[in-house]
């Protein structure tokens, strides 16, 4: 730890965080083992030229005492050139602790809101005491399993931000899914699930870094149930610090990725021209535009493969249209015409020579063209003819053995009579 980390205690608001205070013994300590220079900051915040000196300042929660607008301004000042801010507050935000911090958070993108953080499954001994162990990967939570706090308010993320290009805002501990809150909705204090929301952010605003934590006693000595050693809290703590006060990012890591040639050739052009430093510097803003956009980003990839899967659909369903039209009952439909012809006439040759008992044979060549077609036509039309007469002369021969076998019965009964 660099010697010139000095590290400022706001002690002039009546401030929770006290370094005299045998309640944050344990805190203080690690402080000074840990080669921080601590200093307490008695006279107020608003010299500019005051403030200059410290890497860092903690504005732990005030108590019945407002910061002054032009406190505010130096502070927000302060941090925009390069200052480094850690404020916390604690259960029932500005509403409870009868400050306005509020007025200088919402600066940086956040708010504390009026609530106390409980959990009805994962905590210890009182549900106001919740275990924490949902963390976004960054160089604050980098090693922490589990934490405690206790008597802590949420923190809520502004929807708008004065200047998103200089100003982000990171979530990065939220409460588990079984957190529930006592909120102050403006009369009373009502109670609501309120399962992942955030209770500790860290913001990059312009050159300057801040944290905003809803919870103070994660710094006391008094219990080890909920203080400053209990589970990963001085972890968290530590990395809390190290961040403010080094300006450290997170630790790169080798990754193999194999790019394509086309993409390959393009960043080294780029690098080139843009003079770039090196591909992980390239990768590393393009990996940081996509996740600052991502939701927008997978939003449109969304957006496409629907597009696709639709368009794919109808294809399908296009296709299955037209094998039902193609299926056996439009088949026939299909046949050439002089292929069913031909069926057609031999099916009344067959006919006709189980009527007549005399074979025939087609002697025309079907598939010659239009021309054997209309022979065919003609064809038919002869048969047709036969087939009336045969059936008129099978009548007639039909009437006139009726007669004759009628006559001979007739004989036959009067020579019988006689």
């Amino acid at each position: 730890m660099p010697d010139k980390a000095i590290i400022g205690l706001d002690n002039s608001h009546s401030n929770i965080l006290a370094l005299e205070a045998s309640s944050f013994s344990e805190f203080t300590q690690f402080l000074f083992t840990s080669g921080y220079s601590v200093s307490k900051i008695e006279k107020g915040l608003s010299s500019a030229n005051d403030l200059k000196k410290y890497t860092a300042i903690i504005l732990s929660t005030p108590r019945n005492e407002n910061l002054k607008p032009n406190e505010i301004n130096t502070l927000k000042s302060y941090v925009k050139n390069g200052g480094n801010l850690l404020i916390t507050s604690s259960s029932g935000g500005d509403h409870t602790n009868k400050t306005n911090l509020n007025e200088l958070t919402r600066n940086f993108g956040f708010e504390f809101i009026s609530d106390e953080i409980n959990d009805s499954v994962n905590f210890v001994k009182l549900q106001k005491r919740p275990l924490i162990s949902s963390f976004i990967p960054h160089v604050i939570t980098e090693q922490i399993k589990k934490i405690v706090f206790s008597s802590s308010c949420s923190i809520g993320i502004l929807d708008y931000l004065e200047d998103e290009k200089n100003i982000k805002v990171y979530e990065l501990l939220l409460s588990g899914l079984n957190s529930w809150h006592k909120i102050f909705d403006g009369n009373d204090w009502v109670e609501e699930d309120s399962p992942k929301i955030p209770l500790l952010v860290a913001v990059e605003y312009y050159s300057g870094r801040v944290v905003g934590l809803g919870n103070f006693s994660i710094f006391s000595s008094l219990t080890r149930e909920y203080g400053f050693t209990s589970f990963d809290n001085d972890i968290l703590i530590a990395n809390i610090l190290s961040w403010l006060t080094t300006g450290v990012e997170t630790e790169g890591k080798p990754v193999t990725v194999e790019l394509n040639l086309d993409l390959y050739y393009w960043v080294e052009n780029i690098i080139k021209n843009e003079n770039w430093e090196s591909f992980s510097d390239f990768i590393n803003v393009s990996l940081k535009y996509f996740k600052d956009n991502y939701e927008t980003i997978i939003k449109e990839i969304k957006d496409t493969q629907q597009e696709k899967l639709e368009r794919k659909k109808a294809f399908e369903k296009t296709k299955k249209e037209v094998i039902k039209e193609d299926s056996e009952e439009t088949v026939l439909e299909k046949v050439p015409l002089q292929e069913r012809k031909k069926e057609d006439l031999e099916d009344i040759m067959s006919a006709l020579e189980e009527i007549t008992g005399e074979h025939y044979e087609l002697s025309i060549d079907l598939e010659e063209g239009e021309k054997e077609t209309e022979i065919l036509e003609s064809s038919l039309d002869d048969l047709e003819e036969e087939i009336e007469e045969f059936e008129k002369g099978y009548q007639k021969n039909a009437i006139w053995h009726g007669k004759q076998t009628k006559a001979f019965k007739e004989w036959l009964d009067k020579k019988d009579g006689n």
